[in-house]
């Protein structure tokens, strides 16, 4: 049978038309479980959020729970979906089938093109009416992550600097002093070659000085320390051909392919990035505070560890967050219900639950900055502290609202990883096919 090509616009359609059909017996059910609500005097919320056991836990048996105690006309059923691609694909279905959640959950790649499809309602109206909240409680380069086109349409929920965590009895075996604040890239070089050694003697390398992971949400910082950007200020035209840029993230690949200091990416997939750190085979790695979870819970290390600023580059001082935050659905039946809900998430209730499950830090700034001060878990590293100072320099990776063709236009970058072309000529390859969809109408 012959194949023949269907454009990417052609199949947004289908595929909404499917969704619409699958989810017609779902939308009966839903409106008929809203009826008998509504009949009682209550009103049925939806939450779609990514699930893992443990946040199916605190949302299920702790916020939920404690916001409907509160609430009690408001009952919240949460929705879940595993993992990235199904998370979109199931809340894309919903959206197309009529049956949107109330609210629902957005990490820093999904959420402009749900805000340039206008998937989400703009809450200064309700900041405006609202005495009880104040936008001040929270931290306002994380606030300003969930502004589009000028309007908040959202509220951030979590978040994490990234850090560089090191292994303190690596540095005290080799007689280096643990990086200072204002530590520089050709320092952190330098260290680096000196924890890169063959453990065994059988002449390959198999203890690095360094390892980074070839993310999106982790290499932007290496080009800003040149002074370079992904995108210019009002974010029309990517940057990533300028030389400065091009500079920084061939810093970045030369780590591996040059100095030879950290594991190519494609030795990661042999063993998780982390665990490279946990069984001490690579001595800093950059990372977010989502890792004490792991390195003072589950996998407690069996050595002395701490985290340092990323190092300061040619042009500038730069490390990245990761971040994700709540919307409510811009058709919702249940706006006011919907905002009562999303602010307990995202306040002092929410922060709670966030600060309990070791995951990060609340945006919420009251509650993160008493964990700093007094920590739960009074393992944390000792410079603790720096996660929160970092917030002054650090920046968000932007995505531009055509994520799924952004994400495709890395494959030059990606190549360079392992070896596969210049980083020069990727940077400019990558520019140019950003640039030609960057204006356009598709997303």
């Amino acid at each position: 049978m012959g194949t023949h090509r269907i454009s990417r616009r052609r199949f947004l359609k289908r595929t909404a038309a499917a969704g619409a059909g699958a989810a017609a017996t779902i939308a009966a059910g839903c409106d008929n479980r809203r009826a008998v609500r509504a009949g009682s005097g209550g009103v049925t919320l939806d939450f779609y959020n990514y699930s893992n056991p443990e946040w199916r836990y605190y949302y299920t048996e702790k916020l939920i729970p404690a916001f409907e105690r509160k609430h009690p006309g408001i009952k919240v059923r949460f929705n879940e979906a595993f993992g990235d691609r199904m998370y979109d694909g199931k809340l894309l279905t919903l959206i197309a089938g009529g049956v949107a959640p109330d609210v629902f959950h957005v990490v820093q790649s999904n959420y402009p093109s749900y805000a340039a499809k206008e998937n989400v309602l703009p809450l200064d109206q309700f900041i405006a009416n609202d005495p009880s909240f104040s936008l001040d409680d929270f931290f306002p380069k994380m606030a300003d992550a969930m502004r589009y086109k000028g309007k908040l349409v959202g509220l951030p929920s979590d978040f994490s600097t990234i850090m560089m965590f090191y292994n303190r009895d690596a540095f005290d075996r080799a007689g280096i002093a643990p990086p200072r604040d204002d530590w520089t890239w050709s320092e952190y070089l330098d260290i680096a070659r000196k924890l890169t050694h063959d453990s065994n003697g059988d002449g390959r390398l198999d203890v690095w000085g360094t390892a980074n992971q070839p993310v999106y949400n982790r290499w932007p910082a290496w080009v800003w320390m040149w002074g370079g950007d992904v995108f210019n200020s009002d974010a029309t035209r990517c940057t990533m051909d300028d030389e400065k840029s091009i500079a920084g993230f061939k810093f970045f690949v030369d780590l591996a392919l040059k100095e030879k200091v950290a594991p190519r990416p494609n030795m990661l997939e042999l063993e998780l990035f982390d665990d490279r750190f946990a069984s001490q085979r690579t001595a800093m790695i950059p990372n977010s505070r989502y890792m004490y979870k792991r390195f003072l819970k589950t996998r407690k290390l069996p050595f002395n560890w701490d985290v340092a600023p990323m190092p300061r580059g040619p042009a500038a001082q730069a490390t990245t967050f990761i971040w994700g935050g709540n919307c409510i659905f811009r058709n919702t039946k249940h706006p006011r219900e919907s905002w009562e809900f999303l602010k307990f998430i995202s306040g002092k209730e929410g922060a709670e639950v966030t600060v309990e499950a070791g995951n990060a830090l609340p945006p919420y700034r009251p509650a993160a900055e008493a964990e700093i001060a007094e920590p739960r878990d009074k393992n944390v590293p000792k410079n603790d502290r720096a996660f929160l100072e970092a917030i002054s320099y650090g920046r968000i990776a932007p995505f531009p609202r055509q994520y799924p063709e952004f994400v495709s236009a890395m494959t030059p970058l990606h190549e360079t990883f392992v070896g596969i072309g210049a980083p020069e000529e990727a940077c400019v390859r990558f520019a140019d096919k950003v640039n030609s969809f960057l204006n356009s109408s598709v997303f």
